[in-house]
């Protein structure tokens, strides 16, 4: 595995972590130790852990072999995938004001991409 596909790998895993980890507290957490039992319970807090765990050995075999100040900026286009990813599974609605922040945010990392 190349450290680059190794680099988009890690930014989508990380990404869909988050999506299983929004799932997995969506009723809320009631205070008290039973709430927090009840996570380990869930299905979707376990393939965030899972996810979150490949994703960061994605990350240390991607940043071992290119440079951090190329590699960290490209995980901003997490919020894009996130942002995807909620909209489909989540059924969360994104206001304009938001996608232009992704937008600016995507453009920003389309440059650092091209200048390798």
């Amino acid at each position: 595995m190349t450290p680059l596909v190794a680099l988009w790998a890690s930014i989508i895993l990380g990404a869909c972590a988050q999506v299983f980890l929004r799932r997995g507290v969506a009723r809320g957490l009631a205070p008290g130790a039973g709430s927090y039992i009840s996570l380990l319970r869930s299905g979707w807090v376990w393939a965030w852990a899972i996810c979150f765990m490949f994703a960061t050995g994605l990350w240390m075999l991607a940043i071992s072999s290119m440079q951090v100040s190329y590699a960290f900026p490209l995980l901003s286009i997490g919020y894009l995938i996130v942002a995807v990813l909620s909209i489909v599974f989540l059924k969360e609605r994104i206001p304009a004001s938001r996608w232009l922040a992704i937008a600016v945010i995507t453009a920003g990392v389309a440059l650092i991409f091209k200048s390798s």
